[in-house]
């Protein structure tokens, strides 16, 4: 199936999207659309250019920080003592429908890709994501993602990488 992936507009429909976990189809249903007006994140929807309304899976990019103390030592010694700049993968989710066809990983994929873009007019240490569940944790590690000292759910993928 050719996919295309895009940022989410009015005509994507958001209410048929369903990935098994309620408060990712609830964002994506109720919120996604006002926090992208707010300039809070970003939403990027993947659909099969044949049913191109259709949301197959989803995924939000927004700016944050990260203390350089948080990062395991080996990350954070040549880091300043204040705040370095990350970005957020807030939510990543694939309709259930589709999951199991590796469209997680392609999603993760374009974010990287997004992220290492904006890296070229904006400073960017790191891709930060809080996984929902040790098996979603796990998920991220595969691709080098690695976890925040003591909290196995929060995990980053330093963009030198």
């Amino acid at each position: 199936m050719p996919l295309k992936i895009e940022a989410l507009g009015a005509s994507h429909l958001r209410k048929a999207f369903d990935c098994g976990v309620s408060s990712l189809n609830i964002y994506l249903q109720q919120y996604a659309r006002q926090n992208v007006k707010h300039r809070i994140n970003r939403v990027f929807v993947a659909t099969d250019i044949s049913e191109p309304q259709t949301i197959l899976g989803y995924y939000t990019l927004s700016a944050g920080s990260v203390r350089a103390d948080d990062l395991p030592a080996e990350h954070n010694r040549r880091l300043p003592n204040y705040p370095v700049p990350v970005a957020l993968l807030g939510r990543l989710a694939v309709d259930q429908q589709h999951q199991g066809q590796r469209l997680g990983t392609i999603l993760l994929a374009d974010a990287v890709q997004r992220v290492e873009q904006a890296s070229a007019v904006m400073a960017v240490y790191a891709i930060v994501v809080d996984a929902l569940t040790p098996a979603a944790a796990e998920f991220y590690r595969q691709f080098g993602f690695i976890a925040f000292a003591g909290q196995p759910l929060k995990l980053f993928l330093p963009l030198s990488n």
